[in-house]
């Protein structure tokens, strides 16, 4: 019985992986002659204030070294520079973020606290951050990137944004997402489509895309996104930055899309679905992970004690190289000499003996986790739109888009028609799935323990095509495992292909073990130099 069910998952991988294999091969050579070669690639950065790490130019502010206002005059240069070619930003509060500034200036110089006090209480005192566009933040629109949501004005900050800015962080813009978060590349009818800094003709990916392009970019040095597929790990990986998806529960995800809510969604309906979603932080620096994480997390009432020195030869290393499932994209060659050089730096560097995992359990990875998340929810258009009737049918402008006059992008209503599609979504399957997602728990349960993490890849490729993304869904097995098992995973950028784009590597650990994760990728970031500067490859 086994031995017929293992030949008949071997047919069925092979079947996929040539047919779907040569689909996206046909789809990319199309796309290669109609771009013609290699895309604008933003210019370097030169400024030397946006070369420093949020911590360090958060100490260097409290010490009187720096000026909160320059920092933040720098940045918004920055973004005023590569805005035109990567279209990152959402709603920029410029003017705002410079009256803040010179208030932490004149707070600085009035010395009416002292710099231990400010390290503790406002440990991002003076610098400043962004946000996904999805994230309430008062008096900014969160448009979800949907022309109906246009005028939509939070009025308070969701809980994440209001941690950073508690800390002192200043806010300086939101960022681009997909329309109605419906794709894992980031387009759409109100803001445009985003591009990857290191090559315009590519994407930064989804949904996270405008933080990703950004911070890369060098116009933001921190950022916050959210994550249920992969959504702060895909952008980063494909953008060359650091990101972090927290262990489930640790960062309050409430006060995001839908914003200020037109219509009334059932509680239990977001409380379903916030449950695999992670908010988290994105980042060009490694340690600057550590000093977010302890700000988002501080009211979980757990102490994740990231400042603890590890003892890097007491940790054990685990890696998987692929999951083997139908139609999830082969490791690009560049990705997998990324993580063996990971595991032989681990191994070579603490003398230690790293082992290769295989989990054959993953196979159907991508329906898992589709059933799972759609049993979270009664209607998905209902979850994207805020429980209002905007006045379309997914179906008769699924037809109008074909012609270019549809209020969606094509994208978002390919997702919205095919959600339920039975190649992938069986209700009947439900406890089977439910099943098949314990046995992950145990086997992750079994693999992890306080001193082991798990190398493996974060994406089987790098930055496709701006058209060519939506072909990348089934590689989202890669993250999307651990949203749907709760469990913390780091990205880490580990270097560039031929073609100067970015890629690497995400690290897992147990539940609430994230500062494990997290230090190594500090650790990794200093054996392999992490974030570079586009324009510099």
């Amino acid at each position: 019985m086994k031995q017929a069910l293992k030949m008949k998952r071997a047919f069925w991988y092979w079947f996929f992986h040539i047919v779907v294999g040569t689909i996206r091969f046909l789809w990319h050579c199309v796309l290669s002659f109609k771009y013609g070669g290699k895309g604008k690639v933003v210019s370097p950065v030169t400024n030397p204030l946006l070369l420093k790490s949020a911590t360090k130019l958060a100490q260097e502010i409290r010490e009187g070294k720096l000026k909160s206002a320059e920092v933040v005059q720098a940045y918004i240069d920055r973004i005023l520079e590569v805005e035109p070619l990567i279209n990152a930003t959402g709603d920029r509060c410029f003017e705002n973020a410079i009256a803040k500034a010179k208030e932490v200036d004149s707070l600085i110089a009035s010395g009416s606290f002292s710099r231990e006090y400010l390290s503790k209480e406002k440990p991002l005192l003076g610098v400043p951050f962004s946000i996904k566009l999805i994230f309430k933040a008062k008096g900014l629109r969160c448009t979800a990137g949907y022309k109906a949501f246009e005028n939509l004005i939070a009025t308070e900050d969701a809980p994440a944004v209001a941690s950073m800015k508690k800390a002192g962080a200043i806010l300086i813009t939101s960022t681009n997402v997909p329309e109605l978060l419906t794709n894992i590349g980031t387009v759409n009818k109100l803001h445009g489509v985003t591009c990857n800094p290191y090559n315009t003709n590519r994407t930064s990916g989804g949904s996270s895309g405008g933080e990703g392009a950004l911070i890369a970019a060098g116009g933001s040095v921190l950022g916050i996104g959210n994550d249920l597929l992969g959504s702060v790990r895909f952008p980063a990986h494909l953008t060359g930055i650091f990101s972090h998806k927290p262990t489930r529960g640790l960062v309050p995800n409430e006060g995001c899309f839908p914003p200020e809510s037109p219509g009334k969604i059932p509680d239990s309906s977001y409380s379903k679905i916030y449950k695999h979603v992670s908010t988290g932080p994105m980042c060009r620096y490694a340690e600057d992970l550590i000093i977010s994480m302890k700000i988002l997390s501080s009211k979980s009432g757990i102490t994740l004690n990231v400042d603890e020195k590890i003892n890097f030869r007491k940790i054990k290393v685990c890696y998987l190289k692929e999951i083997r499932s139908p139609t999830a994209p082969p490791v690009h060659k560049d990705i997998s000499n990324a993580l063996e050089r990971a595991v032989s730096y681990f191994e070579n560097r603490y003398n230690l003996k790293a082992q290769e995992i295989k989990m054959p359990c993953l196979y159907d990875a991508n329906k898992c986790v589709m059933n799972i998340l759609l049993q979270c929810v009664t209607n998905v258009k209902e979850i994207f739109l805020g429980g209002t009737d905007l006045g379309f049918s997914e179906k008769l402008d699924f037809l109008k888009a074909l012609i270019g006059k549809s209020v969606l992008c094509f994208s978002s209503l390919v997702i919205f028609n095919l959600t339920y599609f039975p190649l992938w979504y069986k209700k009947d399957r439900t406890a089977y799935y439910q099943d098949m997602l314990e046995d992950w728990t145990a086997e992750f349960d079994k693999l992890l323990d306080e001193n082991t993490v798990l190398l493996m890849p974060t994406s089987p490729i790098v930055a496709p095509y701006n058209s060519e993304v939506i072909l990348a869904f089934p590689g989202m097995c890669y993250t999307s495992i651990f949203n749907v098992l709760g469990l913390p995973a780091t990205h880490c950028p580990m270097g560039f292909t031929k073609q100067g784009l970015p890629y690497g590597i995400q690290i897992v650990g147990r539940a609430n073990n994230d500062a494990l994760t997290i230090a190594c990728a500090v650790e990794l970031e200093r054996a392999f130099g992490g974030w570079k500067s586009p324009g510099e490859i």
